[in-house]
């Protein structure tokens, strides 16, 4: 059996808009291995929403293909917003239950099961009858993520999960979701933009840039010594993560998603623009331990661009 739980073949994802048509996604692949939490990361509007859609069935590419072995359900940002303001917490984990069987509401299944899925995320009985605005933010993010187990999926996709609540509930979320992933082999693609968080719970990551993956490889190879000068920039820009070794800086904005230009979408702020970079558009090459998208990167350690896109 393979240990791939989740697979994406050259996604792709366009929107048309006044204006014009935003090109989100621009054929990115992955694969995530059981036990592992695979992180997306990359500045606002560079595609981790879109691509999480994608591959939980909510958006359906215009191209490529998303092969899952199991349902995959999601974590959202918005703890509140997402849970049923009128249905208690008991409801809310159970209600995939009731979904796929409305008959366990009549059987003490229905509250063994409440029981189980609040002690799995170490929320306490007595919440059980409680609803989402009486809790913290915390407390509904666990609600959450007892909701997106109740069916035992194999894979479990959370889009910025901890990013709107305080430092010190964050690392309990985190906490929470390594224990869960140590004691059930759980897998987790991790959307984020947080790159001291990706540290601590991620195993792999795929660095985004306008819709493109630019940099992939383990966390400790990539945020360790990153390679591509985007991956650079966001690690310079983390205080927590930079040394000092690191002071690659990006000028200005990223361009508009509606008019992506010529070549490498990186050039116009990238310290290492080279004449090529603005005509031809650089392809994923492995470097070493980690792939990278990068024409000066390839070539100080001997790669070729044989297949460049343009």
């Amino acid at each position: 059996m393979s240990d791939t739980v989740l697979r994406a073949d050259n996604l792709t994802k366009s929107y048309t808009v006044p204006g014009g048509t935003v090109r989100a996604v621009r054929g990115i692949s992955l694969g995530l291995q059981r036990g592992t939490t695979l992180a997306v990361v990359g500045e606002s509007g560079c595609g981790k929403s879109t691509l999480a859609r994608m591959l939980v069935g909510l958006e359906k590419p215009d191209t490529g293909e998303v092969c899952r072995d199991t349902l995959v359900p999601m974590v959202f940002q918005d703890s509140l917003g997402s849970l049923h303001p009128r249905r208690t917490v008991r409801h809310l984990i159970v209600e995939p239950l009731l979904i796929r069987d409305r008959k366990i509401r009549m059987t003490d299944f229905y509250e063994s099961s409440a029981k189980k899925l609040a002690h799995s995320v170490g929320l306490p009985e007595e919440y059980l009858g409680s609803y989402p605005h009486e809790l913290s933010g915390g407390q509904r993010q666990r609600v959450n993520i007892a909701r997106a187990l109740s069916l035992e999926p194999s894979v479990l996709l959370l889009d910025e999960p901890v990013s709107a609540l305080d430092v010190s509930i964050q690392a309990q979320i985190l906490n929470l979701l390594v224990e869960l992933q140590g004691s059930t082999s759980l897998s987790m693609v991790f959307i984020s933009h947080d790159l001291s968080v990706v540290r601590h719970l991620a195993h792999q990551v795929q660095v985004l840039y306008l819709g493109q993956v630019v940099e992939e490889g383990s966390v400790e190879r990539v945020l360790g010594m990153p390679l591509h000068p985007y991956t650079q920039a966001l690690m310079a820009s983390d205080p927590a993560l930079s040394t000092g070794a690191i002071t690659q800086t990006v000028r200005g904005e990223p361009p508009s998603p509606y008019r992506i230009q010529d070549g490498c979408s990186f050039a116009g702020r990238c310290p290492r623009v080279e004449p090529q970079c603005r005509v031809n558009e650089p392809t994923l090459l492995s470097v070493g331990d980690r792939s990278v998208a990068c024409f000066p990167v390839a070539r100080e350690y001997g790669k070729s661009h044989a297949n460049t896109k343009t």
